[in-house]
């Protein structure tokens, strides 16, 4: 809210007439008017006493303690947006600095606005270009340094992906060993992979590209079997029944081993007590063990797996074995002579 907006407000609110404050302050009626329209604002040696007069704290009257909602945020982010193509990024970046001065408490919004300035920026032809671009970078690095871990971290992101198109390298690589370790953090891996790329480092790029791949591959795969097992105890067995089709293409689709797809129509099995089906689909997962790891898959040729050396095929199949003998959800099946040969 614009401090002219809470001028009104307040005084409405101790039904106070635009005279009466001016009279208080010894200034002019107009004077009062302008500041409430957002034409002028108060003298600094005015927001005491006026703060006095409206009943609040100078903190509350410039809007200092104030938090954006999201939707404050967003819509701040569309109208920058707008302004560019209404009047031109000259104009765009005047609004965005006038919010940042205002909201300059709120990282989210100083983030939004220094980011959607510099996407407008890089395909604009104007003036003056790297002013606009190191004062963005200003605003974006204020954000990386400031306490909220969530938004300094997109910050920071936000920085990698500059430098990295600046070519200055050494600056986003100490950006991004800064960056908290976390496994899930996608942009944070995005950027080293691009990084790494724009460095031509390309086997280290393609690695980290497949171990990403790898990971979020077999991720999918494990949120459509969890759907498939909610599914089912909502007795939606036709849901369940799609979830893992769905689960198995993606199997496929990424080649993560036919292991792994038999697996997957195993559980749908036991849950049906199908004994025919489930005998055949143990044969096939002792059959195909070796393909649980796909280090064999065109896909993943670059990465360097933890391991050197491959199992041999005899390995993996007493692995999967095992794995039979323990799961007590099979029990129904192990009294049959295949399994029991198989076992054995």
């Amino acid at each position: 809210m614009r401090i002219g907006e809470i001028i009104r407000d307040y005084r409405k609110k101790e039904n106070l007439t635009q005279e009466q404050v001016a009279n208080y302050l010894n200034i002019s009626t107009p004077a009062v008017n302008k500041w409430e329209n957002g034409i002028s604002y108060p003298d600094i040696t005015l927001l005491s006493p006026l703060a006095r007069i409206l009943k609040v704290d100078v903190n509350t009257l410039l809007a200092f303690n104030e938090e954006l909602t999201e939707a404050e945020v967003n819509k701040f982010g569309r109208d920058v947006s707008e302004m560019v193509s209404k009047e031109g990024y000259e104009k765009a970046f005047e609004m965005g600095s006038e919010l940042i001065k205002q909201y300059s408490n709120c990282d989210e919004l100083i983030l939004r606005v220094a980011s959607m300035l510099r996407l407008f920026l890089v395909p604009q032809q104007i003036d003056n270009k790297d002013k606009y671009e190191e004062k963005i970078i200003a605003w974006i690095e204020l954000v990386a340094s400031n306490s909220n871990e969530k938004t300094a971290t997109m910050a920071k992101i936000s920085l990698v992906a500059i430098y990295r198109e600046r070519k200055e390298y050494e600056k986003a690589e100490e950006i991004l060993r800064k960056l908290p370790d976390l496994e899930m953090d996608y942009g944070k891996k995005l950027q080293q992979i691009l990084l790494l790329e724009s460095m031509d480092k390309l086997d280290e790029a393609y690695d980290a590209c497949e171990q990403m791949l790898f990971k979020t591959a077999h991720e999918a795969v494990g949120i459509l079997f969890l759907m498939a097992e909610m599914a089912l105890k909502e007795n939606e067995t036709s849901d369940a029944e799609d979830y893992i089709e769905r689960a198995k293409k993606l199997v496929e689709v990424f080649e993560l081993g036919a292991y792994h797809k038999y697996t997957l129509d195993l559980y749908l099995a036991k849950e049906k007590q199908d004994k025919e089906k489930a005998i055949e689909l143990v044969i096939n997962m002792v059959k195909e063990a070796e393909t649980m790891d796909s280090m064999d898959s065109k896909l993943y040729k670059h990465r360097k797996w933890k391991v050197t050396k491959r199992w041999s095929k005899d390995r993996y199949e007493r692995l999967v074995k095992k794995l039979i003998k323990n799961d007590k959800t099979l029990d129904f099946v192990k009294d049959d002579p295949r399994i029991k040969f198989l076992l054995e």
